[in-house]
């Protein structure tokens, strides 16, 4: 799955512009966030990186930023199963696409959250100085 994640992140549409058509590896990037929303039936995720965007913009480079996080709305989502999170399900990122929808794992198909979306966008993004090691 992380061919999927490797490509829709580096469209122009997700992070591609920031990271030049290359886009961070899915085992470089930790999710840090989960939204449920059940009024929108969508859910948000948030990954945090320490791998910055080559095209990153002059402010950033000039405050000396080492970390970067980006959040993904998936929309229209369907078969949404929670069955466990914690560290060792936060270290498994999935996504495949198909023709017409997202499937998401985080963790196992066993332990963590699955879903399907029919649509996703990046939502924010924020680039800011991290103390400690990457």
């Amino acid at each position: 799955m992380n061919a999927d994640w490797s490509r829709v992140l580096a469209s122009p549409e997700y992070l591609g512009e920031l990271y030049g058509g290359t886009a961070p590896a899915a085992d470089s990037c930790d999710p840090f966030y989960v939204h449920i929303d059940e009024r929108n039936v969508s859910v948000t995720l948030g990954f945090s990186t320490r791998t910055l965007p080559a095209n990153a913009p002059a402010e950033w480079r000039e405050k000396e930023f080492n970390a970067f996080d980006f959040y993904l709305a998936f929309e229209g989502v369907t078969d949404l199963r929670v069955t466990g999170w914690g560290a060792s399900e936060a270290k498994n990122v999935g996504l495949a696409v198909h023709e017409h929808c997202f499937d998401v794992v985080l963790g196992t198909q066993d332990s963590g959250i699955t879903f399907r979306a029919a649509t996703a966008r990046l939502a924010r993004t924020h680039a800011y100085l991290a103390s400690g090691s990457p």
